[in-house]
């Protein structure tokens, strides 16, 4: 077996994992299960939210370390679900090492198509300005907003704007827009729902989420990381919508 292309394999996926939003117990267990196939003596695997440290060691080879350093981080179920089906797909025989490779690569290169993200976001923040009780005319005016706010969150991720100022700026933005649109088309709106509605795709929901299940699974290290980042999330969302109800 090729060790090598096996460790490259095995941290792709981890790598794909992490940025994608997958819990620490999640991204070790799937390095590891791959790392076993080697059949080595020796198999370590040490995940934290930052990054990962991969290890292959037998008497009859060199030591094979990776490290892996994660700095950009998102949620993606999709893809999480079609790397843990590559990682099951190998480890029972169904796949060479080879097309294990080879599909995982293609999903690490696997480009993010903008549009996508703004149509979901205006799908998103209507239907949430809907099952809160909004109007049709309400949930036109929480859907634009949330294109504006997501083409804006497209524009800081583009020049690599730290995340704190990324939700800040996000959150200015949605608040100001629905404030103006509101102050100006003819109507009555619910300024307070429709904001409520539009911030609903920042709330760190997987965070809080992914911080108690690591706590829970003894990951306490990543499990006070990934609720500190919850907290900074929430808190840069809080402040960017004060600054925008002020300036309205």
């Amino acid at each position: 077996m090729d060790y090598k292309l096996l460790l490259d394999t095995a941290v792709f996926a981890g790598e794909i994992l992490m940025k994608n939003g997958a819990e620490t117990y999640r991204v070790e267990d799937t390095i590891y299960r791959i790392l076993k196939k080697s059949e080595l003596k020796t198999v370590q695997v040490l995940v934290m939210m930052t990054g990962f440290v991969a290890t292959l060691d037998d008497p009859s080879i060199d030591s094979l370390t990776v490290v892996r350093r994660i700095t950009k981080r998102g949620t993606n179920l999709s893809v999480i679900d079609r790397v843990n089906m590559i990682s099951r797909e190998f480890c029972g025989d169904q796949i060479t090492l080879e097309e294990a490779f080879r599909r995982m690569k293609n999903l690490w290169k696997e480009p993010q198509i903008p549009r996508k993200n703004l149509i979901s976001m205006m799908a998103i923040t209507g239907g949430f300005a809907i099952m809160f009780g909004a109007s049709i005319p309400g949930a036109l005016i929480a859907a634009f907003a949330g294109f504006v706010s997501a083409y804006v969150l497209f524009v800081c991720r583009r020049y690599r704007i730290h995340m704190f100022l990324e939700n800040i700026l996000c959150s200015v933005v949605l608040a100001v827009t629905i404030g103006v649109i509101v102050k100006y088309l003819p109507g009555t709106y619910d300024k307070n729902l429709l904001i409520i509605s539009g911030i609903m795709p920042f709330v760190p929901g997987a965070a809080i989420t992914n911080a108690v299940f690591d706590t829970l699974h003894g990951d306490y290290l990543s499990g006070l990381a990934r609720a500190a980042e919850a907290f900074v999330i929430a808190l840069g969302v809080a402040v960017g919508i004060g600054i925008g109800m002020y300036i309205v």
